[in-house]
């Protein structure tokens, strides 16, 4: 009776122990309320143009000065026609991005996942690529291999932004489509230091394979 008791109990522990933990996340803002809602929760992917070469995030900054005057009539307005994703623009096309996880964050007003992409050097800027919260299974899988290394989701496994960026990145591969974050000027608040040079993202991101 003794060894079944203590067989038992170590199942449920080591069940506990198997188990990743989640993130629960309620939005703050609604969907419908979001900034460029319909632009940014798309899962249409496979209407858009797939570019099969992959990219750095050095491709991805130059958008920045190579679009400027097509961004400028962007509105974030949800419902306005302005907000919708912007033709002839990165945000037609779905991309493949070669780089370095150095950061992950849960938003609190829609519960994606805000994730730093870069160059290995710590330096190197880097660019902001985001999961929708509607994409559960591979934002479990993010998790998953974030906690199985021991490593910090800020707003979800800790509050200390220090410690929420990894001392080694992970390198990675993103696929998702062009998006131009109108609500973050270039070189104001869109992220940390890190990222806050572009507005420019990959905005929602389909898939992210871990090398």
């Amino acid at each position: 009776m003794k060894a079944i008791l203590c067989f038992l109990f170590l199942a449920v522990c080591f069940d506990s122990f198997a188990q990743t933990p989640g993130c629960p996340c309620t939005a703050s803002t609604q969907k419908a309320n979001q900034h460029r809602s319909g632009a940014k929760h798309v899962t249409n992917y496979d209407d858009f143009i797939l570019k099969e070469d992959t990219i750095t995030v050095t491709y991805i900054n130059k958008w920045e000065k190579k679009y400027k005057s097509k961004t400028k009539t962007i509105k974030t307005t949800p419902g306005n026609v302005a907000s919708e994703r912007k033709h002839d623009t990165p945000e037609d096309t779905l991309y493949i991005l070669k780089g370095f996880m150095w950061f992950v964050k849960q938003e609190d007003n829609d519960c994606d996942l805000h994730i730093e992409i870069g160059p290995q050097n710590v330096l190197g800027n880097r660019i902001v690529v985001e999961v929708a919260k509607e994409n559960s299974i591979l934002q479990q899988k993010i998790l998953d291999t974030l906690f199985n290394q021991g490593l910090k989701i800020m707003n979800c496994s800790t509050s200390n932004t220090k410690t929420a960026h990894f001392d080694e990145p992970l390198p990675v591969i993103v696929t998702g489509l062009g998006f131009y974050d109108a609500s973050h000027k270039p070189k104001t608040n869109h992220g940390d230091v890190h990222t806050r040079k572009y507005s420019w993202e990959l905005h929602p991101v389909r898939d992210i394979i871990f090398e």
